[in-house]
């Protein structure tokens, strides 16, 4: 009986579709030979009719983006008719053109490939940004193209490439103190720091996001409904988790647009994101396997799916995600072969996308499943089945052997007592238990150490994987350090700029240099191999040349790095940069006056493997007599107390220059 509801279901859903689309094309005929009469009737009229004509096609062409009547070669066909209409040499045309190209891109290239989508609007965006420049505002067409190529490229996992974009993007309209525009700038911040942003800065998003809500939701549904749902599903998913009261209230906001509001998109969206924190209420709640938010799950599962079976957005992501998220609530209700199945269809589904995170991720969810299956691993599985088998084949063997020495017995029956045949059956019976027995115990011991093995390598990988993230986690850490420190330079530059005293300049110069002392450091860690480390010679070479384009030497001066390498760690690294730093801004600004040739020397060597030498020695004019002793200065003080830190001496030398050499105590780099 219930396989013959399943059927009449299915029956019932398959001409569901089909009377869908029969209508659809019935309504998109109609539509198309009302259309292939007003555009040869308007082929040669004006500009203006023509782009009346023109805006008609593209209501056509939004009418088939929504539920129910959703087409997607309708859609396109129309959106095609609405630029085909327009004379791309009527300068009046020229916005349309690309206003309507990239609202064709929005609904025709979800079913590209990401990489296909970034060259196509490539293509586009170069047409665009010349077009009409000193006539015309085109500010806000720009925005839209670069907001949406930003989104593309984030996507893509080129997030340099996003946020350069999206810089453009709002600098476009940064000036345009339009309530309005206002409202739009603050909408895409709020999404784009959602995406980019540290966690710190999720709150930002917030902020903006509800910001541009207030103008939205007192300009109304009927204008503004896109807008408002990119903010209520954003605002669901920032507080999913985290905030179950604020979750709830923008879910029922959501659902309520979602009355009015029929982009296919946007409902398979609802149900993919409801389902998902519906099966986390359930775990937080402890509820068993027949709870009732686990059911509203799988509901919301498959009216998702249903959509896009309906409307054909197979090639969507959410479609391997539903299979996910039903296999979760299969797992969760104990329906551990269900889950199963739909791990490996999401899997496949990951797999014909090249989305190997995804698919990655459902290698452990269906090792998970196995586990709880008692099947550690698809190859165990079929071990066990080989010595099942092998068991049953000994047993039968034994059996076998049994019986003939019955059949002997029985034919010498004459020959011996009745007893003697029952000692020997006793004898083969208790044979056959030991052999049982004994392999028995074999094949436990080999699926324990099998399956210890199995969990062992589990608890490897995903120990290196740990490994790897932290390890890409600190190099992360380090790069943003550089970049940080590499700002606050930028920022000192600038602010030297607009001073006019020397002696402030030369001390926020000083400054620079010792910002980007630090700096060249955190280069170094992220760019090599060893995050723990520093090789020293290189970093000399790159701090002396910094330094030299600093005080624009660099025909002048010469720096000589006479030592091998040697690697310190960052604590020891770090000092001894910035006490570098200082001797070479020194000897710069006082070795080698009247634009004097000259060379610096650096070395730095091991004496004992406790200790180390450092040697800065410049064939400048040393000190000269009359002139104050130096030292009494910020930057000496720095020297002297990086020197007590690692437990140093320093020694300084004025003949045919300067050398000032230091002795420190450290450990060693590991």
């Amino acid at each position: 009986m219930e396989t013959i509801n399943k059927r009449s279901n299915q029956s019932g859903k398959a001409m569901k579709h089909s009377l869908i689309k029969f209508l659809i094309g019935c309504t998109a005929l109609l539509l198309y030979l009302g259309g292939f009469s007003q555009s040869n009737t308007l082929k040669s009229s004006s500009p203006k009719a023509a782009l009346e004509l023109s805006k008609t096609y593209t209501e056509k062409a939004s009418w088939f983006t929504n539920m129910p009547q959703y087409n997607a070669d309708s859609s396109l066909f129309y959106a095609n008719k609405a630029l085909d209409i327009l004379d791309i040499k009527e300068p009046l045309h020229k916005t349309q053109i690309f206003s309507l190209q990239l609202k064709k891109m929005k609904n025709s290239n979800r079913v590209l490939s990401l990489s296909k989508q970034d060259s196509l609007t490539e293509i586009e965006w170069n047409k665009v940004k010349d077009f009409n420049k000193e006539k015309e505002d085109n500010s806000m067409l720009h925005f839209d193209y670069l907001t949406y190529w930003s989104d593309i490229k984030m996507a893509i996992g080129d997030r340099p490439a996003a946020l350069d974009l999206f810089t453009k993007a709002i600098s476009i309209l940064e000036t345009n103190k339009q309530p309005e525009t206002q409202a739009k700038i603050d909408l895409h911040k709020g999404l784009f720091y959602s995406k980019y942003g540290l966690p710190e800065e999720k709150q930002l998003s917030i902020e903006k996001l509800h910001s541009s809500l207030q103008y939205y939701e007192k300009a109304g549904l009927d204008k503004y409904s896109t807008e408002l749902y990119m903010i209520y599903a954003q605002l669901v998913f920032q507080h999913t988790g985290k905030n179950r009261d604020s979750t709830n209230f923008y879910y029922d906001r959501l659902k309520k647009l979602l009355e009015e509001y029929k982009k296919p998109m946007a409902h398979i969206w609802y149900n993919n994101m409801s389902s998902y924190d519906l099966t986390q209420q359930a775990l937080a709640d402890g509820e068993g396997v027949y709870g009732k938010k686990y059911e509203e799950a799988r509901q919301n599962i498959l009216q998702g799916m249903d959509i896009i079976e309906t409307y054909g957005f197979q090639n969507t992501t959410f479609y391997p995600h539903f299979f996910s998220l039903i296999a979760d609530v299969d797992y969760h209700t104990k329906n551990f072969n269900a889950a199963l199945v739909n791990y490996k269809k999401a899997y496949e589904l990951y797999q014909a996308m090249n989305d190997e995170y995804y698919s990655n991720a459902l290698l452990k969810s269906m090792s998970d499943t196995y586990k709880e299956m008692g099947d550690y691993e698809n190859a165990l599985a079929y071990q066990d089945q080989y010595y099942t088998e092998l068991l049953q084949v000994e047993k039968e063997k034994n059996e076998r052997s049994l019986r003939e020495n019955e059949l002997q017995l029985g034919l010498n029956a004459q020959e011996k007592s009745l007893s003697q045949k029952q000692n020997q059956q006793t004898l083969l019976l208790i044979l056959l238990g030991l052999s049982i027995l004994t392999l028995a115990l074999f094949y436990r011991n080999f699926r324990l150490k099998q399956t210890s093995n199995l969990k062992l390598a589990l608890a490897n990988k995903e120990l290196n994987i740990k490994n790897n993230q932290n390890e890409l986690l600190l190099k992360e850490i380090h790069h943003r350090v550089k970049n940080n420190l590499e700002l606050v330079k930028s920022l000192i530059s600038l602010q030297s700029a607009q001073m006019e005293d020397s002696a402030t300049k030369d001390a926020m110069m000083a400054s620079q240099n010792r910002v980007q002392s630090m700096g060249i450091i955190h280069q170094k860690l992220y760019q090599g191999e060893n995050l723990g480390s520093i090789e020293m010679k290189d970093y000399f070479l790159n701090l002396g040349e910094g330094i030299l384009d600093t005080f624009n030497t660099e025909d002048k001066i010469k720096i000589e790095c006479a030592m091998d390498n040697l690697e310190l760690d960052v604590d020891t690294a770090v000092p001894i940069g910035l006490i570098v730093n200082e001797l070479l801004t020194n000897a710069l600004k006082y070795a080698f006056p009247e634009n004097r040739n000259g060379t610096i020397q650096i070395s730095l060597s091991k004496s004992t493997p406790e200790t180390l030498t450092l040697k800065v020695a410049d064939n400048g004019v040393g000190k000269i007599n009359g002139l104050s002793p130096k030292g009494t200065g910020f930057g000496s003080q720095l020297i002297q107390l990086l020197t007590q830190q690692l437990n140093g001496t320093m020694l300084e030398k004025v003949e045919k220059g300067t050398t000032v050499e230091f002795q420190f105590k450290i450990k060693t780099a590991a």
